[in-house]
């Protein structure tokens, strides 16, 4: 069984009206060592936070947030003793 998790940007809900129908990506996680797994968690938080607050006036505060928020919450969900290290030990974001 392939196992995935969806990132949707719901951080961004704190902070803009986003659209009821909020992108997603969905991410295969088997088999995957936690740096390149974190990396497709954030290339996928980097997509979908940018499709939900551009356009937005405060776009450049909102993103690197959105991003990191994104990234934090789809790594507990999947509850990987080894990937929590590794984003702990790397919380840098860079933004677009």
């Amino acid at each position: 069984m392939i196992r995935s998790i969806v990132l949707a940007a719901s951080a961004v809900a704190l902070f803009a009206a986003a659209p009821a129908g909020a992108a997603e990506v969905r991410i295969k996680t088997a088999g995957k060592a936690p740096a390149e797994l974190r990396a497709e968690i954030v290339k996928a938080a980097s997509t979908v936070c940018w499709q939900t607050v551009r356009g937005e006036s405060l776009a450049s505060y909102l993103y690197p947030a959105c991003v990191r928020a994104s990234v934090n919450d789809a790594v507990v969900k999947l509850n990987n003793p080894e990937l929590v290290s590794y984003n702990d030990a790397n919380p840098a974001i860079r933004a677009r």
